[in-house]
């Protein structure tokens, strides 16, 4: 399971390096990120376009089994792209304080007595790193005359030094590496708008068989 804290580790380590998270429906991260607020209104505009423009989507946004997600900032190929920029949440207070909390609960930690104490990584945590982001879809399956399709959604979005703006030059993380961190979550949903309202059917599960 990947944690927010796993990737700011990594970015703002010393030793920092350029890395791909990729991460399935079966992840935590991806959970929460499916239930922010945004992401929902993201996914239920996509899924109306999909409704209202099945022959467009059946010819030029199917799925390519064949794609991986790679370190670059490419978009998805074959895919219907909804940008959502800035979302309330993800504005520097918020997260200045989400990741001072996380900041001070790893340094609370006694250095010689041995006991357990969690790092705390809220929900805003994990929502305000990602900022603005991308959501990627495409069809694995799509019927126009049934009005039915699986839809295989890939969210996108960089860690990048520009990502943290004025507060990464602050003093204090000077010997930070801030390597591009880039992240893909994944999930795929079944849509059905045989009667004129778009109906998640099901969580299909299984992965986007897309990489």
């Amino acid at each position: 399971m990947t944690t927010i804290g796993d990737v700011l580790d990594e970015f703002f380590s010393p030793l920092s390096s350029e890395k791909l998270w990729i991460m399935p429906e079966s992840d935590n991260y991806t959970r929460i990120v499916r239930r922010w607020q945004p992401v929902i209104d993201a996914s239920n505009r996509t899924k109306r376009n999909l409704a209202g423009n099945c022959s467009l989507w059946r010819s030029n946004f199917v799925t390519i089994p064949s794609w991986q997600p790679t370190k670059t900032d490419a978009p998805k190929p074959k895919s219907y792209r909804e940008f959502v920029q800035s979302p309330p949440g993800t504005d520097p207070t918020t997260c200045k304080n989400a990741f001072m909390v996380y900041v001070a609960s790893k340094f609370a930690k006694p250095p010689v007595i041995p006991v357990f104490l969690p790092e705390i990584q809220t929900e805003k945590l994990y929502t305000c790193s990602i900022g603005s982001f991308n959501i990627y879809t495409s069809v694995n399956k799509i019927d126009c005359t049934t009005r039915t399709a699986q839809m295989n959604f890939w969210m996108y979005n960089s860690m990048s030094r520009r990502s943290f703006g004025d507060f990464a030059s602050h003093p204090v993380f000077s010997l930070c590496g801030m390597a591009t961190q880039y992240m893909w979550w994944n999930w795929v949903e079944s849509v059905d708008w045989s009667d004129g309202t778009v109906r998640t059917v099901k969580a299909a599960g299984g992965g986007g068989g897309g990489w």
